[in-house]
């Protein structure tokens, strides 16, 4: 099943999660850390093309995913769920897609400001599109640096709601994420 439901995501949705959280946590983390504790060269310089363009990249894949969401109904949570679960379950999705969206932006604006390149898949530098400035390259610097923080912690908040949902409720809605096919009957008696 492509599309969502009012019960449950449907593989579109399921694929560009996926992707995206395998981007963040296995690929933009490492990479991040890694390019600052390299030694300027070879590797320093990988490290920092792979950051640029998965970030670039993560931008384009939330981009389809908000437009997926808008498009398509998001599945209900469950009606017994207390109503401040409900409230931080929205902010935590509101908080996650605003802070994938700044992150990219707040990481090339530092760096095409700062003046350095943005190789994006090695195809063209996406630092012609701006001019040089390096004072208003550092505001974006610390901006960027500030926002992984904030998302480090939006994305604990996310996990362990998942997890509380799975391991404490046990009332599907994690495994709805993890499949668009596989039956949810418990599901089905505690949505409005």
């Amino acid at each position: 099943m492509r599309r969502n439901t009012h019960e449950r995501w449907g593989s579109v949705s399921i694929g560009l999660h996926w992707t995206v959280a395998a981007l963040v946590l296995l690929v933009q983390v490492p990479a991040g850390l890694g390019m600052v504790a390299s030694a300027p060269g070879t590797l320093q310089n990988i490290l920092y093309n792979v950051h640029k363009t998965t970030g670039l990249t993560i931008f384009i894949l939330v981009v389809i995913r908000l437009g997926w969401r808008w498009a398509h109904p998001v599945p209900a949570l469950p009606a017994d769920l207390p109503a401040w679960q409900a409230r931080t379950a929205r902010l935590t999705h509101g908080l996650l897609y605003l802070l994938l969206f700044l992150m990219p932006i707040s990481g090339f604006l530092y760096t095409t400001l700062g003046g350095f390149p943005v190789p994006f898949f090695g195809l063209y530098d996406l630092a012609r599109l701006m001019p040089v400035n390096k004072p208003l390259g550092e505001v974006f610097k610390n901006i960027h640096l500030g926002l992984q923080f904030a998302l480090y912690a939006v994305v604990l908040l996310h996990v362990a709601g998942a997890l509380q949902h799975h391991v404490v409720r046990q009332d599907g809605v994690l495994r709805r994420m993890l499949s668009s096919r596989t039956p949810l009957p418990e599901l089905r008696d505690r949505l409005p």
